[in-house]
């Protein structure tokens, strides 16, 4: 019922950036935790503001205070930094977007966009992810969120989104994903120009047949 119900939470999730995605709003903390208090919606949680909420020190969230993590062995931002690690990643984002907003036009066909110009939309998506992943900010959900910035970015850009939320992808994602983990974006961003084609030829099985449909932006 779990699973079922984060997915069907995810698919919510998405339909929500496809509809606001021309209206080119910076990228924010707060949309992040708004999704990942979505996610988790109906679902159980190990504490109240398990969703939604970073690890920090903040006193008013006692059981995130000192709360680490590691993926695959290799640790992530430690939560007296998350705070900090998350302004960064907030201000980059922004800037990268105002960059390729510039560039790309809103309603712009993505069957026509240049390769070069592909190739930095998803970049910029597996910039988000990866670095969202290595702070890894909240006690849990934290790739399925750096899934959803993924989405995010493809969705701004005229492009579907190709990632799936839950579950996780299989490979090429997964060893992307343990790449990214040590700092390296660039598998991941040819993990997801294969995504990509894989998705746009039918070939990706992004969803079950129970699954919730989803927005397609082509």
């Amino acid at each position: 019922m779990t699973r079922s119900r984060i997915a069907a939470n995810a698919a919510q999730a998405l339909w929500g950036i496809a509809r606001t995605a021309d209206l080119r709003e910076p990228p924010t903390l707060a949309q992040a935790q708004q999704w990942h208090r979505d996610l988790y919606d109906q679902s159980p949680r190990p504490f109240g503001y398990f969703a939604g909420q970073v690890r920090n020190s903040d006193p008013d969230f006692p059981d995130l205070i000192g709360y680490e993590v590691q993926v695959g062995g290799t640790p992530g931002t430690p939560s007296a930094q998350v705070p900090q690690a998350l302004r960064r990643f907030e201000l980059a984002a922004q800037a990268a977007a105002s960059r390729l907003d510039a560039v790309i036009a809103v309603g712009a066909d993505p069957s026509t966009m240049a390769p070069a110009e592909l190739h930095v939309v998803l970049s910029y998506a597996a910039a988000l992810h990866g670095t969202w992943v290595r702070i890894h900010p909240f006690a849990n959900g934290n790739g399925r969120t750096a899934r959803l910035w993924a989405n995010w970015a493809a969705l701004r850009y005229g492009l579907p989104p190709f990632v799936t939320i839950k579950p996780r992808p299989g490979q090429p994602y997964r060893a992307a994903a343990a790449a990214s983990m040590t700092g390296s974006d660039q598998v991941m961003v040819a993990a997801l120009h294969q995504m990509l084609r894989d998705y746009l030829s039918g070939l990706a099985p992004y969803a079950d047949a129970d699954e919730p449909s989803l927005p397609s932006r082509l």
